[in-house]
């Protein structure tokens, strides 16, 4: 390994998203901060991901949310009916 070489391995976990990488990097102040922009895609890919997941698992959340209020408007406007016209009403 050269003078400003190190070998690192990163795990990471984010939002059930899972991944690690073993590099062989390079070191050079004043250069990135210092960091190998490899391991700076690293990060960001694994963010992006789980980014994604989370905010797919929070749509799915708000669109059950709305079907649950659609199928609840619905049970109440059976039970009027079906009180206001009887059980068997239109069967």
């Amino acid at each position: 390994m050269g003078d400003h070489r190190a070998s690192i391995k990163i795990k990471m976990e984010f939002h059930g998203i899972k991944d690690s990488v073993e590099l062989d990097i390079n070191y050079f102040p004043g250069s990135s901060d210092g960091v190998d922009e490899r391991v700076i895609e690293f990060f960001r890919s694994v963010y992006d991901r789980g980014i994604a997941k989370y905010d797919n698992m929070i749509a799915d959340m708000y669109e059950k949310q709305a079907q649950d209020q659609i199928e609840e408007a619905e049970r109440k406007q059976l039970a009027q009916l079906k009180k206001k016209y009887g059980e068997e009403g239109g069967e």
